[in-house]
Order: structure tokens, then C-alpha cells, then sequence
């Protein structure tokens, strides 16, 4: 049984690090968000505003590998 990470930012961080798998596989991305209670939510595919979370998601990717040097860490 996997453990539930119950932080909203180890949420946040596992539904990016999925993105990341994701793209390597060639799949569509996605736009995953939460609500005040921590409750998930799929953005509607091809809207504007799953496009607009979609590219702020890959320029914060972009840039934590350019921090850290490498895309694996």
C-alpha cells in the first residue's frame, strides 16, 4: 500500500513529477489543481486555462533544472 502524503505541497510536487513522466511518454499534459480543502481537480483539456497552467507548470520545470543542473536532479 502506498503512503498518503497528506501536504498539499507533496500533493502538488507528486502531480508534477507525474507531468514530467508524462511528457517523457508522449502524452497530452494535463492541468491539475486543488481546492482550499486539498481536493483535486482535472482542467478541462484544451481550454485556455488548462494551456495557461500547462506553460507556467513546464517554465517552473524549466527553470528548477536550470538551477539544478540537470532534469533528473
Amino acid at each position: 500500500m502506498r503512503d498518503q502524503r497528506s501536504s498539499i505541497a507533496a500533493r502538488i510536487a507528486d502531480t508534477i513529477t507525474g507531468g514530467v513522466r508524462r511528457s517523457r511518454r508522449g502524452r497530452e499534459p494535463r492541468a491539475l489543481v486543488y481546492d482550499a480543502a486539498g481536493e483535486p481537480r482535472i482542467v478541462r483539456a484544451g481550454s485556455e486555462e488548462q494551456a495557461s497552467l500547462i506553460e507556467a507548470a513546464e517554465d517552473l520545470i524549466d527553470l528548477a533544472i536550470e538551477r539544478d543542473g540537470s532534469p533528473e536532479g
